[in-house]
């Protein structure tokens, strides 16, 4: 009788989905690092969103990140194969960090077929949602294989916005000068961010958040001209409210299946900054 092997799911803490969900549905994940000034903590297990977000408002600068190294890698999947698991790994984009890269490294030194790794080219609740729908084939009892080409699939097809209620952090990143931000402030522009290639980009620039949220809802309805969504999930940066409000106003345009609200976490919330709000999918 053929022996079938367990496939074990692992990703990155840029997923942001609670650690408590990835728990319970047996998922892995490599946290980052974030550091405050000379203070190190390691995403998602001794530094919680709304530790984050306040640790955020008191600090003049912003905080940085790092990568998950390869040595932490090849912990993790020595672990699993040990166990006569296989390894499904997907990661952030690896044009944004050297994660998926680090991961590479460490499949490299151990050498064992039994490792699948997929670059998303997406990160945080784009991301997240990948990680569902990969977790349900699994369960479903897809092959690695027939998982990957499928993920091959949603890689193509993700979407995500994401829209900005302040700029303060994209000046304080010297992404904004002070006069830019000052003018930006006056018009109460949204910038609007979207994953593109890999690669973060302004995909609008609203003017007021209510304009935004109509831009964001507008680019729903051109990619689903018959108001029916299967799948998508509603994000915030510690903003549940507007998160609700949004959900609320999608629920009553379109018929979705599923919504899942995801809370983007330190990595990007970083660059993103508090009261954030965006929505991801998988285009048809």
């Amino acid at each position: 009788m053929r022996c079938i092997m367990k496939i074990t799911l692992i990703t990155d803490s840029t997923c942001d989905l609670h650690p408590k969900f990835l728990a319970e549905q047996g998922i892995l994940f490599a946290p980052l690092k974030v550091l405050f000034k000379d203070k190190e903590y390691v995403d998602k297990v001794d530094l919680t969103n709304p530790e984050f977000y306040e640790l955020m408002r008191g600090s003049k600068e912003l905080p940085t990140t790092s990568q998950v190294n390869p040595g932490e890698f090849y912990e993790l999947f020595s672990k699993e194969l040990e166990a006569g698991n296989k390894v499904l790994g997907i990661f952030l984009s690896s044009a944004l960090s050297g994660t998926y890269n680090s991961a590479v490294v460490a499949k490299d030194m151990l050498e064992n077929e039994n490792i699948h790794l997929i670059d998303s080219r997406t990160t945080s609740f784009a991301l997240g949602l990948m990680v569902i729908r990969i977790k349900k084939m699994i369960d479903e009892g897809f092959s690695i294989e027939q998982i990957q080409e499928s993920a091959s699939k949603l890689i193509e097809q993700s979407q995500l916005y994401g829209m900005l209620d302040t700029l303060e952090n994209l000046k304080k990143g010297g992404r904004l000068s002070a006069g830019k931000a000052v003018i930006g402030n006056m018009l109460n522009l949204k910038p609007i961010i979207e994953v593109k290639e890999g690669l973060v980009n302004v995909a609008e620039k609203a003017r007021g958040s209510k304009k935004g949220t109509a831009w964001m809802i507008e680019q729903l309805e051109k990619a689903f001209p018959s108001k029916v969504i299967d799948e998508m999930a509603v994000a915030h940066a510690n903003s549940q409210e507007k998160a609700a409000d949004l959900t609320n106003l999608l629920n009553a345009t379109f018929q979705i299946g599923k919504i899942h609200e995801i809370e983007i976490g330190s990595v990007v919330g970083t660059h993103a900054g508090e009261g954030a709000v965006g929505v991801t999918f998988f285009r048809n």
